[in-house]
Order: C-alpha cells, then sequence, then structure tokens
C-alpha cells in the first residue's frame, strides 16, 4: 500500500503541538511524495520571522543555519543547540550511500528559564511571543521524533526507487528550493555548489540545461517575483530594495523595469487601478 506523502506526516506530527518541521533536501531525492510549502523548507514561526524583520536580524539567521547545515554535512549526525537568537532547534541528517540528501529541522522550542535568558533579552518587549513556542520538548523526544521521519523518508524511497533514478531534475529542484529559501541573501553559484557538494561550472551548466535559465537570472526572476508581491503587500520600495538581494535601489529599480516593463512605482499605480 502507498504511503501518505511526506507533508502529510510532519502536519500530523506537528498536529496539536507549537513545534515546526521543516526537511531541506541537498542531494537527488525527489518526486511529488517529498515536496513540501516553502515554509516548511526553512526555519517558520513567529518568532523566527520577528528576527529576520530586518536586514541584519535576517543576514544573522541565514549565516546561522549555513553553519548548522555546514555542520550537519560534515559530521553527518544528528545534534541539538540554540540558534544565534536562542531558539532551541535540533538538526538531522539523512545519510544516503554516504552522502548527506536530506536534513530535517525541528524548531520553535522553548527550553527551562535557565536556558533561554539569550532569547528573552534579544525579544525585549515582544516576550508575548514566547507563547507560540513548544515549551519543553527535550533532546530526547527531538531525536525520536526526527528517527521517525527518516524511517519515513528512507521508505518511501523503497516504494519508488525511480525517484532516485531521475537525479539531475531533482538535483535542480532542490537547488531551486535552496535559491527560493535564501533570497534575501548574497547566494552565488559557488556557494550553492558547496552547499550541494558539486564542482561550480559543472552544476552552473546543468541549471541552465534544464531551466534554461542561468543561475544568477533565476535568482534575480525570483526576487523580482517576490518584490512585486511585496510592493502589492503594501511594503517599502526602499525596504524592498535592500531586503531582497539588490545592491541598491537604483539598481532594483533597474531589473525590475526590465521584467515587468514599468517601474515599482508604475507597477503599483497600475496595480491600484
Amino acid at each position: 500500500m502507498p504511503l501518505a506523502k511526506l507533508y502529510d506526516l510532519i502536519r500530523y506530527l506537528e498536529y496539536g503541538t507549537k513545534l515546526h518541521i521543516g526537511v531541506s533536501f541537498f542531494g537527488n531525492v525527489g518526486g511529488e511524495a517529498f515536496k513540501l510549502p516553502h515554509g516548511h523548507t526553512i526555519h517558520d514561526s513567529a518568532v523566527c520571522w520577528r528576527f529576520k524583520k530586518d536586514e541584519r536580524g535576517a543576514r544573522r539567521c541565514f549565516c546561522c543555519r549555513q553553519a548548522a547545515i555546514r555542520k550537519a554535512q560534515i559530521e553527518k549526525k544528528p545534534f541539538g543547540g540554540y540558534c544565534i537568537n536562542g531558539i532551541y532547534e535540533y538538526t538531522h541528517p539523512v545519510i544516503i550511500d554516504g552522502k548527506c540528501a536530506a536534513i530535517i529541522y525541528v524548531g520553535n522550542i522553548l527550553l527551562p528559564q535557565s536556558d533561554h535568558r539569550r532569547l528573552l533579552s534579544a525579544l525585549g518587549k515582544d516576550t508575548a511571543l514566547t507563547d507560540t513556542m513548544e515549551k519543553g520538548f527535550n533532546e530526547e523526544e527531538c531525536r525520536r521524533l526526527t528517527l521517525l521521519i527518516e524511517g519515513y523518508i528512507l521508505e518511501l524511497l523503497r516504494q519508488a526507487p525511480s525517484t532516485r533514478e531521475k537525479s539531475t531534475s531533482a538535483l535542480i529542484e532542490n537547488v531551486k528550493n535552496y535559491l527560493r529559501s535564501n533570497l534575501e541573501y548574497n547566494v552565488s553559484l559557488s556557494n550553492a555548489a558547496r552547499v550541494f557538494h558539486y564542482n561550480a561550472q559543472y552544476l552552473g551548466r546543468r541549471f541552465k540545461k534544464e531551466t534554461g535559465m542561468t543561475f544568477s537570472a533565476f535568482l534575480n526572476n525570483e526576487r523580482l517575483e517576490k518584490a512585486a508581491r511585496d510592493l502589492k503587500d503594501g511594503q517599502k520600495i526602499l525596504d524592498i530594495s535592500s531586503g531582497r538581494g539588490f545592491n541598491n535601489v537604483t539598481y532594483f529599480n533597474r531589473l525590475f523595469k526590465q521584467r515587468f516593463g514599468c517601474s515599482p512605482t508604475e507597477y503599483l499605480e497600475k496595480k491600484g487601478k
């Protein structure tokens, strides 16, 4: 009997809790059974977004997460700890054929008060946000939870071995998801190549062959699409240009006009009609 999709399992495991469970794929694992909404490929919670609301905070979170990814890929074993803002998170790499094919994250956890003074200090007046967090879910419980998810991923692969044969498509889809998760940051082809353990030139060629776009063109297009949505949501042009990986507002305006045929201001006027 076919198993349910990975997202179904995650939703059921989160139900009745305030945990946030995410999975990022870095290898050739892919296919319909493994697809997850964007919010379940990153750390996504009210507290996380409180710290990501400005460029400096977002950059700190990105660097912290990249360090966790790198540690998981190198050491190839689970670990728990506090993020840069004092939130407890558990990271579990899924090793397939000796390589880190995926990383499971369990986060949004508030451990006993003696362990989260840094978080309370960082939140300042926003301490009510602690009510949106799961309290007291310890490392052993995280370990059991991630082992369950890992076993499910491996069983999905056993039921659909052809998924792993489509290595190129799965790889490029995982790279695209990685980029969509990091639109705010200065993500380069060489950076992505290190994360996915591929030669940068090789990855760039494969990416263009499959998508019809260069790595940088795809990244800019995704950033501009997100910027257009942000404009409609009422965000300021200056905030968007600085918070979407663009060097400055002039560069952002030029790219935006190339993509949409009008300036950001004109775009808003058209959408307002």
